[in-house]
């Protein structure tokens, strides 16, 4: 999903941290990805099977949008 951009851009900020000798700093985006990842995917499943599209045989799940997950 293109929410993931987030955790992407906190990985480049953890490795910068660890070149630059910022441990505590790395530690503390290591969390940070984790939390990140667990909320986009928490909202993504929640908002995929609740706002579905009627149709055919049941309920179809739609794609969500960057905007969708703030």
């Amino acid at each position: 999903m293109k929410a993931y951009w987030v955790i992407d851009i906190l990985k480049d900020i953890r490795q910068f941290s660890e070149k630059n000798g910022m441990l505590e700093l790395a530690e503390q985006l290591d969390d940070a990805i984790f939390i990140a990842a667990s909320e986009i995917g928490t909202h993504l499943r929640v908002a995929g099977l609740t706002e579905g599209v009627a149709g055919q045989s049941g309920t179809r799940t739609r794609a969500i949008a960057d905007s969708d997950v703030y």
